[in-house]
């Protein structure tokens, strides 16, 4: 038998041997789930560090790129002619864009802290008016029913009294400074929280292993920021050496565009919701709303989930308002549809642009399924993740109705009900 006559058989067994492998793999997968998880689980805590560089070498890119143009742009032609100086300037550039990004955390922080500490203690400090508001309310509310009004305030009243004391007792005067709050929570609140000293040394242990995966993904992410064109590169070479040429060319620019929207969308909304944030605490402190570093936090940080965000901050900071002054709660949510309205129709497209290219359905769509598998992040994520898996999707549709030779765009398939064949 010749050489070229046994390539179909050959074939066929390779065939033959991959589809009997899969089936063993999935049939190995569906009765050992639990080892299967467990073994994923302790993978995953093992790469976390790697996992979190990636993510901060992501932020930190376009930030590296802008300072990485600016020093080649002022140094001489003749000294970037050596690759060693350009590598050079690499570096200066990853170190300049990490100190950057810790001043500025640095920054908001001390800018920020404070203030929903003084919020905090306000608030607290607070409470007895709110209970004396709640019980007359209450007593308004049933006093068409004498009985039940004892009743209830009979209640409300001995669990206020708790409440107070409680507060007067153990919360106020732990809070008079950050330092005694800081070792009130140290002796107090983790004891309890844990039950046993076992339990304080367990949470110990392991915020020093975060900050053991935060140094190391810092360090993570300058390795991925000094070799992303190798990287890159390389994830090339394998593309092409597996795939035909028009195939590999598809991958590529399917991962650059979804580089592109992931980008985009996720950069974009973090400077949209910082600058949220900045305007809401200003307009906080012109109307005079209670607590507004701490309400100006939470809009900031719910702003980052999509078209839900603004709305499920401002549930909570609203509670709080009314609590105060409830006249003042309905300007705050006044406040808030105008600042949603600004933000959906001005400064959003202005920063996002069309960055995820998906429609106001889909959007919906993407927050609620994500949402619901993945949670807070799901929310966050779920709009430009879905918005690659469009883009995909809508790439192959056009190339398979290119090569049946049918029409791309949509609106020749609107209102037509005979058939498409020419």
């Amino acid at each position: 038998m010749k050489r070229n006559d046994r390539h179909p058989y050959l074939a066929a067994g390779l065939t033959a041997f991959a589809v009997i492998a899969a089936s063993l793999c999935l049939f190995f997968l569906l009765f050992n789930l639990e080892a299967v998880a467990r073994f994923l689980n302790s993978l995953a805590s093992i790469l976390r560090p790697i996992f979190m560089g990636a993510v901060i070498a992501f932020l930190l890119l376009p930030v590296q790129r802008a300072i990485l143009r600016f020093l080649v742009a002022i140094t001489p032609d003749k000294r970037m002619e050596e690759r060693h100086s350009y590598s050079f300037l690499n570096f200066v550039a990853i170190v300049l864009s990490l100190l950057l990004a810790f001043f500025l955390i640095y920054l908001l922080l001390a800018m920020v802290l404070p203030q929903v500490y003084e919020s905090v203690v306000g608030l607290v400090k607070a409470i007895p008016d709110y209970i004396v508001n709640v019980q007359n309310w209450l007593q308004t509310f049933f006093e068409d029913n004498p009985d039940i009004q004892a009743s209830v305030i009979s209640v409300y009243s001995s669990a206020a009294t708790s409440l107070e004391q409680w507060l007067n007792s153990d919360i106020l005067p732990n809070l008079e400074s950050v330092s005694t709050s800081i070792q009130w929570m140290r002796t107090t609140i983790l004891p309890n929280l844990t039950g046993v000293v076992a339990g304080v040394s367990g949470v110990v242990v392991g915020f020093l292993v975060l900050v053991k995966d935060l140094l190391i993904a810092v360090i993570v992410s300058v390795y991925l920021l000094a070799r992303k064109d190798i990287f890159a590169a390389q994830s090339k070479k394998m593309v092409y050496s597996l795939f035909r040429t028009d195939i590999a060319d598809l991958i590529v620019g399917e991962v650059r565009n979804a580089y592109k929207i992931m980008s985009g969308f996720i950069n974009g909304k973090l400077l949209d919701s910082l600058i949220i944030g900045v305007i809401c605490l200003v307009c906080c402190n012109i109307f005079k709303f209670p607590y507004p570093a701490l309400i100006a936090v939470i809009i900031g940080v719910t702003n980052i989930i999509p078209f839900f965000g603004p709305f499920i901050g401002a549930v909570p900071c609203g509670l709080l308002i009314f609590l105060s002054s409830p006249i003042q709660a309905v300007y705050f949510a006044i406040f808030i549809l105008a600042l949603q309205q600004f933000d959906g129709n001005i400064l959003g497209p202005k920063i996002l642009g069309e960055s995820t290219g998906l429609a106001s359905f889909w959007v919906l769509f993407s927050i609620l399924l994500f949402g619901g598998l993945f949670g807070f992040a799901g929310m966050v994520l779920g709009v430009p993740v879905f918005a690659m898996i469009y883009s995909v999707v809508s790439r192959l549709t056009a190339y398979g109705l290119r090569s049946h030779n049918l029409p791309v765009e949509t609106e020749d398939y609107m209102g037509k009900t005979g058939p498409m064949a020419r």
